[in-house]
């Protein structure tokens, strides 16, 4: 082979080489940026997820909030309802006991 010939080969080597490092380079600062790009989307997902989380907590406390209020309420309702219709016999009760004691007294 020619001194030329092999001249030409070295710089098409040398030419590939340098392609291959580009390539290399690029795909290297390509996947970086990928990373960072999905890095900075996991960050972003997690962020939402915790204020999902914080309002679906404070959203589920508020109810138990409020069903126990309202079960206060309706066990207060009921009962006074009970106390209610416990009055009448609460004095016949009154009544007979009052009664009954008299009678041993005498």
């Amino acid at each position: 082979m020619s001194k030329e010939i092999m001249e030409k080969i070295r710089e098409a080597e040398a030419q590939a080489d340098r392609v291959v490092a580009e390539a290399q380079a690029k795909a290297a600062s390509l996947r970086a940026e990928a990373e960072a790009k999905g890095q900075k989307v996991c960050e972003a997902a997690e962020e939402q997820a915790a204020k999902d989380l914080q309002a679906a907590l404070a959203k589920a406390k508020a109810q138990a909030e409020n069903f126990a209020e309202q079960s206060m309420k309706d066990a207060q309702t009921e009962a006074d309802a009970v106390l209610e219709s416990a009055k009448p016999k609460t004095e016949r009760a009154k009544q007979i006991v009052i009664g009954g004691l008299e009678a041993k007294c005498r």
